[in-house]
């Protein structure tokens, strides 16, 4: 019997509607599937794809991730979610180490703090459309007067000094909203209560309007695509729809004595909730993009072996 042969074009079409889950499997079918489910403008499609998915799906509102509080005890307590951009998660261990990885692919990328860096004062992570990159900011209180920042580009792996800002960083992890992340600060000179931006193309700070009832005790979130403020007052309304997000909760893999465990699932289950109670979570998409991104295989050998290089 002649073996069923499935043209390139239609394996194409009917893969990208598949789950992740599925399509890791689906990689050990055949070359052919593997080079295809691997490209870049395969995954870049999946993505999309869903995004699109969960845009129109009248279940829920968002897909968000979150750490589950109760959780964290022994080797937790300084385990946090610095953010999560196209299906990418990144976590802080430690006041020393970054993880950023994509649970679902099970791949996890391990990456240094600078060395002048002690206690970050902020933290930041997202995606930059016009370099195709993913970057991580952190901010480190250098002084009482100034807060100097710092960008690492996961695409190059090489840290950077971008400048320094004179605020205090109330919210300590930046939220993501059209392509800029976003902080509570308290200006250092005028003690005011503000919000800045800082964009992640070019790579500026800038103030932007918030309400006047925001105070060092508000906190940022996304709801609809637009960035809100919430505790005392709401920044952005939301309609008349009632939607729940589902919320994944996820434990990282153990950090010991220098070493990650990457053979178990991050994921430690599911949640639907109303949005208003995790407006604080990143939005999170199941995706196939690997934190190796934009790599060759040898490249990909080299940098999963080695710590990032910094500057």
């Amino acid at each position: 019997m002649a073996e069923l042969h499935v043209p390139d074009d239609l394996a194409d079409q009917i893969l990208v509607t598949l789950d992740v889950k599925d399509l890791i499997r689906f990689k050990s079918v055949c070359k052919s599937w593997y080079s295809l489910i691997t490209s870049s403008r395969f995954v870049n499609r999946h993505l999309n794809r869903s995004y699109n998915k969960d845009h129109n799906n009248n279940a829920i509102a968002h897909r968000r991730i979150s750490l589950p509080d109760d959780l964290f005890a022994g080797d937790y307590t300084d385990v946090h979610l610095v953010g999560s951009s196209n299906g990418l998660i990144c976590v802080s261990l430690y006041k020393i180490r970054i993880l950023v990885g994509n649970p679902l692919i099970r791949q996890v990328r391990d990456l240094s703090l600078p060395p002048s860096v002690i206690s970050p004062s902020c933290w930041g992570f997202g995606y930059d459309s016009s370099t195709d990159d993913y970057k991580l900011i952190v901010g480190d209180f250098e002084n009482e007067n100034q807060t100097c920042v710092r960008v690492l580009s996961l695409k190059y792996n090489i840290w950077r000094v971008i400048g320094d800002v004179k605020y205090e960083f109330i919210s300590k992890f930046g939220v993501l909203c059209k392509g800029a992340l976003h902080w509570i600060v308290r200006d250092i000179v005028s003690k005011k209560i503000l919000v800045i931006s800082f964009d992640l193309s070019n790579e500026e700070f800038k103030l932007i309007d918030h309400p006047r009832c925001i105070s060092k005790r508000s906190k940022l979130g996304v709801i609809n695509g637009c960035l809100c403020t919430y505790k005392y007052c709401k920044w952005s309304q939301c309609g008349d729809e009632i939607k729940y997000d589902c919320v994944h909760y996820l434990i990282p893999p153990k950090y010991k004595k220098n070493s990650l465990y990457r053979d178990e699932s991050w994921f430690y289950k599911d949640y639907i909730c109303g949005r208003r109670k995790q407006t604080y979570a990143p939005i999170f998409v199941r995706s196939l993009v690997s934190p190796y991104f934009n790599m060759t295989p040898k490249e990909y050998m080299k940098v999963s072996n080695s710590n990032s290089s910094v500057n």
